[in-house]
């Protein structure tokens, strides 16, 4: 499956209410949220990481991230090809290190 067909299949399962930015961004916080917990509980009981709920949460993550982008009318593959040439661009220019978005 690519990029582009997650994200059409993804969004169909939305509800109507589902398909705005008052409910995919805060929905992606807490999705967010829910995968620090995970870390934060191995942390506080000194446990290993519970690997069947990572792909869950990643999952979850990714359909609010692709929402987002659906919502926006851009596709996971542009995200994703900009993405490597931005870091194809700091790894040339040896700015991978730093902080800042333009390195």
């Amino acid at each position: 499956m690519t990029f582009d067909e997650y994200q059409k299949q993804a969004w169909s399962y939305a509800l109507p209410t589902a398909k705005t930015n008052q409910y995919l961004l805060p929905g992606l916080a807490g999705e967010v949220g829910e995968l620090q917990s995970l870390f934060a509980k191995c942390l506080r009981d000194r446990t290993n990481l519970d690997y069947m709920a990572l792909p869950k949460e990643l999952g979850d993550i990714l359909w609010f991230v692709s929402g987002i982008a659906m919502y926006h009318g851009l596709s996971l593959s542009e995200i994703a090809d900009k993405n490597i040439e931005k870091l194809e661009s700091r790894k040339q220019r040896n700015t991978i290190k730093g902080s800042g978005n333009d390195r």
